[in-house]
This record gives C-alpha cells, structure tokens and sequence, in this order.
C-alpha cells in the first residue's frame, strides 16, 4: 500500500514537473517574442475577414486578454475551443454587452445543454456592429477633377454570426467538438454571407490543459466580397496552480500566411466567488491590455471586463446563469443504477449478460477506470466460465466468487469462494484454471494444482495432505499456510487445526500452539492424543 502511494505521489511529481516545463516553455516563447517583433510585424489577425470572432465573446475571457483557448469552461466555448463544452455539467446560458471604441458595440448571447451519453450542444449569437459612418456622394467634371461631396446621411456597419456546437467526452480527460457558423456582413447595402466550419480538442494532464484546433477549417463566401476566410490554426496552454486558485493561459494564433499573434491572460480566486483578471491581446504589438472581475454566486454570475488599446477603451459586461440537473449527478445515477442491474446478473450466474450492461455503464460514462476494471476482471471469468446459473453448491459457490472478484474489494473472499467451489468439484479444469487467475490477481504466493489421489480425493484432502507432508519435511511456515488455507474454507477441520497446532510447537511458538490445541478440544473432547500432549506441557 505504501508502495502504491509512493508511486502515485511520484507520478504526481513528474506530472507537475512536466506541466511546469511545458509552462516555462510557453514563458520562453512569450518573452521571446519581443525580439522577433520585425518577423512578427505583420501580426496577422487584425483585418482579415471575420476578425471580429476573433476578438473573442464573454466578458470572462475577454477580461484574461483573449486567452481562453486552453480553458474554454462555460457556455461560450463554442466560439472559442468547442471542445471544450464537454466539460459544461449543468445547463448554461450567458450574455453579453460590449461597449468598444468608436461607436462599436459587441453583443453576444449563448446557450449550452449537456446531453444523455456524454454529449453537450449549444447555439450562440454574435453581433458586432459600429455606427456614424457619413455617406457622401461624390461629383466629378469632364476632366475627372472631384467637383464636390452631397452627404446622404449615415450609415452603419454590422457583422453577425449565428453558430452552433457539438462537444463530446472521448476519454475522461480528452474530448473533441466542432461549431459550424453562419456569418453575415453588411455595409452601406452590400452584404455577403460565409459558412464556415471551426474544429478542436482538448487534452488535460493533471492541472495542465492543452488546446489544438482549427478556425475556419472549411468555408465559403457568398455576395458582395472575394474575401475568403483564412485557415488560422489555434493552440491554448492552460496551467492551475495554488490548488486552481491562479489560472494563467497562454494562446497562439497563426494563419496559413506569415505573422503570429498571441495573447496572455490569467484568473486568481481571491475567495470562492471572486476573481481578478488581466491580460494582454495581440503580443508582442498589443492591441489590448485588458483587466476585469468576476462574481460567482453558483448558479448566477457577473463578469466585467476592461479593455485599453489605441483606438480607446471598452467595457464589456456579462451574466451567466446555471441551471438544471448536474449532468455529473445525473450521469452518475444512472450508472448506478446500470451496475446494480450488472451485478444482478452476476448474482444469477448470467455472466455473459452482465458483460454487456457493464459495458453499458462504460458506454454512458466513458473513462470510468473502476468500470474498466469490473469489465477487465469478469473478462477473465467469462474466458474460462461463460456462466453458472445451476443450482448445484459449487456452482453457488463459484458465484460468489466471480461477484467478489468483479467487485475488486474482497479478492481473499473471492480465492476462498472459489476453492471452495473446486473442492466440491475437483475434476473442473475450467474451474481450476479461473481459481488459479483470481489467485495470481490476489497476489497469492501458492497457487491450487490439480487435485491428485483417489477418485474422491477433494481440494480440502489435497491441502490437508500437503500440510502434514511440509511437517514431514520440516517445511513449517508451508504447513501453518496450507493448513490455513483449509481454516479458511472449513474453520472447525480439526485435522488442520492438529496440523496447524504442531507446526506452531515445532516453531517453537508454544503459546499459539497451546491455543490452537484447545480449540482442537473443544470441537474433539474425545482426542486423546492432543489431550496428552496438552497435560505433559
């Protein structure tokens, strides 16, 4: 058991050592960054169409300067890392108003459900739209010359995005989502319309979280405009530390054209329901340096954000709400439920049966290690007895044994089960054989051999007979073991109790053997021999 904690804690300790590498990597690139700063001059992002996703939803984020690529915790994830919805637990709504400079405000609204089997959808709204351009109609001579301006009032931009995500656990710590988008523009009556299709993943190593992805992965325009929507691949590095009191999270950006960008936020928990957030947006040119707060009430949030850069500051505030069954809860009662059902079939002998709503329960929460475990452990009874559902004792008793086993908290109990069936059946091979690997599962040093002897030789008469034998041989500790195997299936044998007793005595360890004598007595008033050993001592 020490052993086991030793490895585990060393596990741990290279996990942190390998997050804090991988950290300190991420450190490297960003203070790098400032002397390739000519390389990086055409940073990228800004002014490529669709920018505006890019800037990113919710004030949270927005508040940790854009860099929640790595995170992606809420219901905004499906406009940022969508595969980061698999690990919404409770139905989410959030929404937001922004203020940004020069007549600009930016609007969001999104919804989040978890679903039955590990899946979670969610549909968002985006619009960014900037008012106070003036329409001037121009006049010319025949020569070219400009002759004049006629204003024709104003007019506004607006940019719009209807999106809608899917996100699904793979395994407990690595899960997959996709978010495809209908993206509108207009500007001064043109107007064009884009599909586009955004993929990601998310990786989690211990308090380390890794985000890949994929922006505008497939897309197509249509309308007013050539444009076309850049490739942009995404990466996030997200690291909790203090017992996830800080958050730091570090994302790249890098289109399929020269320029990286890269921005910087982090999150510290002052209490359970206070946080404070910074950040920096478009590194090493930055375009943003941004601050802000959150309020968690459990099921009611408010999140603020402010943002500085050239053109003014912005104001971004958000609400989010959580409601509904914790999907956690919920998942966690129907596996319940499905493992009683799996156990009942054991119960019944229906091995085969229980194999398959084991896996049911595996199916419903994927990743669950004792799940894995249970389905691992009745594989191997399945392999040598599909089933045992008659009504004979060994087969009541090889039951029992395969219940414990699968269950993995009595492996003893279960070895003592199932000898006990093979002692009331010593010609099962098949038997014997899953006897043997449940023993080598329980770690036990000897293991059951085929029973020798006469035709009604049994399993116990077989260890009876090797415990007197290892007396003969002056093997004592083999004797106090085999004779204590057969206390354990029949604990009033008083053969093995004699044996027992004597190897005590010729160990030297006569106040056990005395013990072990009178309880001889006790069951065998009648046994003389122990009777007058006793008196002479």
């Amino acid at each position: 058991m020490a052993q086991a904690k030793a490895r585990g804690l060393s596990c741990y300790r290279r996990a942190r050592i390998a997050a804090g590498r991988i950290l300190s990597a991420g450190f490297f690139v960003f203070l790098s960054l400032p002397a390739f700063s000519q390389l990086l001059a055409q940073s990228a992002i800004g002014g490529l169409p669709g920018n505006f996703l890019l800037y990113g939803v919710g004030a949270r984020a927005l508040a940790m300067g854009g860099a929640f690529y790595g995170l992606s915790n809420d219901a905004s994830a499906g406009n940022w890392n969508p595969a980061g919805l698999a690990q919404l637990q409770r139905k989410q709504m959030t929404m937001m108003d922004g203020a940004l400079p020069q007549q600009t405000s930016l609007d969001y609204l999104a919804y989040a459900q978890p679903l039955k089997g590990g899946s979670t959808f969610a549909g968002s709204f985006t619009k960014l739209s900037a008012g106070g351009f003036q329409n001037e109609a121009a006049t010319y001579n025949q020569q070219g010359t400009l002759t004049g301006l006629t204003s024709q009032g104003s007019f506004t931009s607006a940019q719009q995005a209807i999106s809608f995500s899917w996100a699904k656990s793979l395994t407990k710590t690595t899960s997959f989502g996709a978010t495809v988008q209908e993206i509108s523009n207009s500007l001064a009556g043109y107007g064009s319309t884009t599909q586009a299709l955004n993929i990601g993943m998310l990786k989690t190593f211990g308090f380390y979280h890794l985000g890949l992805g994929v922006q505008n992965a497939f897309s197509r325009t249509s309308g007013a405009t050539s444009d076309q929507y850049p490739v942009i691949v995404r990466m996030g590095n997200a690291v909790e530390l203090f017992h996830d009191r800080l958050i730091l999270d570090m994302d790249l950006n890098k289109p399929l054209t020269p320029g990286l960008d890269v921005n910087f936020g982090g999150e510290y928990h002052l209490s359970q329901w206070f946080a404070f957030r910074f950040g920096l947006m478009g590194i090493p040119q930055i375009q943003e340096t941004d601050f802000g707060f959150g309020l968690d009430f459990q099921t009611f949030q408010v999140d603020v954000a402010e943002g500085i850069g050239n053109l003014g500051s912005s104001t971004k505030i958000s609400l989010g709400f959580k409601f509904g069954e914790s999907k956690t809860a919920n998942t966690n009662a129907k596996v319940k439920a499905v493992l009683r059902s799996a156990f009942e079939a054991l119960q019944e002998g229906n091995f085969t049966l229980a194999q398959a709503r084991f896996k049911e329960a595996l199916y419903i929460q994927p990743g669950n290690r004792r799940v894995q475990q249970m389905i691992d452990r009745l594989k191997t009874v399945t392999d040598h007895v599909p089933q045992a559902t008659g009504g004979e004792e060994f087969q009541t008793f090889l039951r029992k044994g395969a219940v414990l086993f699968v269950d993995g908290n009595d492996l003893r109990g279960s070895v003592n089960a199932l000898r006990y069936a093979y002692n009331k059946n010593p010609k099962d091979e098949k038997l014997l054989l899953l006897l043997n690997a449940v023993e080598k599962a329980a770690h036990v040093t000897e293991l059951t051999r085929r029973v020798g002897g006469p035709e009604q030789f049994t399993w116990v008469d077989q260890k009876v007979y090797d415990a007197r034998q290892s007396v003969y041989e002056g093997h004592y500790d083999a004797a106090i073991r085999r004779a204590q195997d057969v206390l354990d299936l029949e604990p009033n044998n008083v053969t093995a109790l004699e044996i027992l007793g004597s190897a005590f005595y010729l160990m030297d360890q006569k106040q056990k053997a005395i013990a072990v004598w009178k309880r001889v007595l006790e069951l065998d008033p009648h046994n003389k021999e122990v009777r007058q050993f006793m008196q002479a001592q």
